[in-house]
């Protein structure tokens, strides 16, 4: 295999082993809030959306409020199929 060959397997294998992270942190928030969400009697679709709420308030405050908007857009999109 070329050194280029090797850079870009390399890349990828850094992209698949970062997003083997991300989906394990989400994973266990996921988990946390609904155990919370059980422990509190609470209904898990009215946590979700409040922490939905908070993360996009923490981006704006932190990014801006344009790349909080880009970003719900972006998932809405995904949502939406398009």
């Amino acid at each position: 295999m070329s050194t280029q060959g090797n850079v870009v397997h390399l890349k990828n294998f850094k992209e698949a082993s970062r997003q083997a992270v991300l989906d394990d942190i989400s994973a266990q928030a996921f988990m946390f809030l609904r155990e919370e969400a059980q422990n509190n009697d609470v209904p898990m679709k009215a946590v979700l959306l409040e922490h939905l709420l908070g993360l996009a308030l923490v981006i704006k405050a932190v990014e801006g409020a344009d790349e909080s908007a880009r970003i719900l857009h972006n998932i809405a999109q995904q949502v939406g199929g398009r």
